[in-house]
């Protein structure tokens, strides 16, 4: 097998950053040294597109978790700055608190690009075109992905779609717009489901792409694409609510209400439970669920353990293995999609029936018929808070909605966006006098 040599777009921080992971300095502007020219690199490429997942400098624990420390269904309670600076809305373009997230993202799309390019040519026996095609699918709805996360976080960014080099005049890419990134979202989806898995909750399926166009046109507004995603991944029959949300997070890989998690184990592990969780239990105690959260859960409610048992339980638990698994997409968060879809557009008693779903599944009585507009609208949201918090949602979800000034202390609508990385403003020429406001 040929080593692959996987360099980033962007300049890469050095030394150890606060989520305990050591980031080491590379050259800016290296070449991609190998070429992806056999079977057996193809597979090992894609193994690792889908490790760069797993760091700690994204779903491993930051992009998972600093979404709710922002919005504050998490609060901070430990030392690491940076996360104190995501708590407190004051992220500077110098903190590691974005920039080792931009780093991983995009050193993760370069991985994707390697696939994208590369894989067409091989040319090997045994090595079958369905799975060239599947392998190069699963690239391009993970840098749909990728592009998914970057946008919510900075707004407009980079769109790179070939591996970069050294040589190539492309490393200086200005920002694109909001609406050409999540195009670019679009179209890299459109382009693989066709070849995606049917059933795998480890890997992205056919059910993963859609969930995603899901995800994208609610942040969009388009509720009708909403509802017709949302009712074309219910049809596939695949997926199905558990009887409890705990089932999601308890039980073993692949539940039947999940259409796309990420897969951890003891050699391969996660710092989710290890930042949650208190010194005494083995954790670091650097966050912990908010009273404000917390306070809103009934006590008939059989979420409330996920999220308000600090040391007992929690959606991320296993502190000694780093075994937790986060769900990128469940049938629950579709569920919700659609529901605020409807109620947007006026179909409250639609609304209303996929609300109750969720309100049922976690043991409250369903909410009456008269809960119409508004009023509707509001127990969705809330729901949405209680039933996806610690998943990676609610300050997305706060901004997107507008509620971000009523719910938050001190808000200003710049901190609707990180600030792009100071080291990337100054590596990047192109990049001039295209900061974020308020930076």
């Amino acid at each position: 097998m040929k080593k692959i040599k996987i360099y980033l777009f962007a300049l890469l921080a050095v030394g150890l950053v606060s989520s305990c992971e050591q980031v080491l300095e590379q050259t800016p502007q290296t070449a991609v040294e190998d070429k992806i020219t056999d079977a057996s690199t193809a597979r090992a490429v894609l193994n690792g597109a889908y490790n760069g997942l797993q760091s700690a400098n994204y779903m491993g624990t930051r992009y998972t978790l600093l979404p709710d420390l922002a919005g504050g269904n998490l609060r901070h309670s430990g030392t690491f700055s940076d996360f104190a600076a995501i708590a407190n809305r004051s992220v500077l373009p110098t903190d590691n608190a974005g920039s080792v997230m931009w780093i991983q993202i995009y050193n993760s799309i370069q991985r994707a690009n390697l696939l994208i390019k590369f894989v067409p040519a091989i040319n090997e026996a045994g090595f079958t075109e369905t799975e060239k095609k599947q392998i190069i699918a699963e690239a391009r709805a993970l840098r749909a992905f990728h592009y998914f996360n970057l946008v919510r976080w900075w707004g407009g960014v980079p769109i790179v779609t070939q591996p970069t080099d050294k040589a190539d005049a492309s490393l200086n890419v200005p920002r694109n717009t909001v609406a050409e990134v999540y195009k670019q979202i679009n179209d890299d989806l459109d382009a693989a489901s066709p070849d995606l898995l049917v059933t795998n909750a480890a890997r992205i399926t056919k059910n993963t792409a859609l969930a995603m166009k899901c995800r994208a046109a609610l942040y969009n507004k388009d509720w009708a694409s909403v509802n017709t995603l949302a009712d074309q991944i219910v049809a596939t029959n695949r997926h199905s609510l558990m009887p409890k949300t705990t089932d999601v997070f308890n039980g073993g890989q692949g539940t039947a209400e999940s259409i796309w998690e990420l897969q951890f184990e003891a050699t391969n592990s996660n710092t989710l439970a290890f930042f949650l969780f208190s010194t005494q239990l083995g954790g670091r105690n650097e966050m912990r669920p908010s009273p404000s959260l917390t306070a809103l859960y009934s006590l008939v409610d059989n979420r409330r353990i996920l999220t308000t048992s600090y040391d007992v339980q929690l959606k991320y638990f296993r502190v000694s293995t780093g075994t937790d698994r986060p769900v990128m997409f469940r049938l629950a968060e579709v569920l919700l999609n659609k529901a605020e879809a409807l109620a947007e557009q006026n179909k409250d008693a639609d609304a209303l029936v996929l609300l109750n779903r969720i309100r049922t599944r976690a043991g409250l009585t369903a909410s009456p018929a008269t809960l119409v507009g508004q009023a509707l609208k509001d127990e969705i949201f809330l729901q949405r808070r209680l039933e996806l918090a610690l998943e990676g949602h609610y300050f997305f979800d706060l901004v997107r909605t507008g509620r971000a000034a009523q719910a938050l202390t001190n808000w200003n609508s710049n901190q609707a966006l990180l600030p792009i990385p100071d080291r990337e403003m100054k590596a990047n020429p192109a990049f001039a006098g295209q900061q974020n406001p308020g930076y």
